[in-house]
């Protein structure tokens, strides 16, 4: 029996909090004015019932965590300061003793790069969920927008072979104005609602257009260059993908709901590793 879990996913910015349970979930995308199923999973996936997310350093909301009764709890995460500080203030009356996932070895995902033990966990985590959903002997680009955005290759048989790792979409602006005299920070926030027009009429208009057309852009090439060299088909980015020749490709992390209108195509699935964290907890008995 799969048990109930929290979940925690500890960020470089961030702290990830979710409740899951074991379900067989469908998962849909609005293409135009069509509502198309995209996957039905065909094993038992997390189901996500509760989430919220914090700044790194802010406190940690454990009365609210302890309500949702979870079963078990698993962490994990690409911040070890991060972890050393939840674990440090873990109530012990509240929650049930955490599992900690940092062991590359104890993820259920076989890779196949120069370093395998230098690959970040996160990466792993997307690749373990990117395995219970995608359609059998399909390989499958997942792109995690987060404080780096990374794309991640996994083959048809279901191997982590590696992919590429660039500034998020946060890390780009503080970089802009923090290595620039006079150029102003803009938040991630305003990159959101409508695609901006090129070329930009001022100064914040025109960051605003190479921070949101860059990742677009640096995106669509990272794919096409990977479905290059695997000798696969060119996938298109504004429908679901039904060719056996082409990548499967899902689309996670905190950037998502910006990048996702651009990419209708693609599953998004909010926070993918921390489904994956769960998938590790319940193969490891959690």
């Amino acid at each position: 029996m799969l048990r109930p879990l929290l979940a925690i996913d500890a960020g470089n910015s961030r702290l990830k909090f979710g409740f899951f349970l074991p379900a067989r979930c469908s998962f849909f995308r609005r293409i135009g004015e069509d509502i198309v199923r995209i996957v039905d999973t065909k094993r038992d996936w997390p189901n996500c019932q509760r989430f919220l997310a914090i700044p790194a350093g802010d406190e940690i909301p454990w009365k609210t965590l302890a309500s949702w009764q979870p079963e078990g709890t698993v962490i994990a995460g690409s911040n070890p300061q991060a972890i050393e500080r939840v674990l440090s203030e873990w109530p012990q009356s509240a929650l049930p003793t955490p599992l900690i996932v940092r062991d590359r070895a104890a993820i259920p995902v076989e890779v196949d790069v120069d370093f395998p033990e230098k690959v970040g966990i996160d990466r792993l985590l997307n690749a373990v969920a990117a395995n219970v959903l995608r359609p059998a002997s399909r390989a499958t680009i997942v792109i995690d927008s987060g404080t780096a955005t990374t794309l991640n290759f996994i083959s048809r048989d279901g191997v982590f072979r590696g992919g590429a790792i660039l500034p998020g979409l946060e890390m780009s602006a503080k970089a802009l104005h923090h290595y620039t005299a006079v150029l102003p920070q803009l938040p991630v926030q305003d990159l959101g609602g409508e695609p901006p027009v090129t070329p930009g009429r001022n100064t914040r208009e025109a960051i605003r257009n190479g921070l949101f057309w860059g990742q677009v852009g640096a995106i669509r090439e990272l794919v096409y260059q990977t479905c290059r060299h695997e000798h696969l088909s060119r996938p298109d980015f504004e429908t679901p993908i039904d060719r056996a020749d082409a990548p499967w490709m899902i689309l996670t992390g905190g950037g998502g709901p910006v990048l996702s209108p651009q990419f209708p195509g693609l599953l998004f699935v909010p926070s993918l590793g921390m489904h994956g964290l769960v998938i590790t907890a319940w193969k490891k008995g959690g």
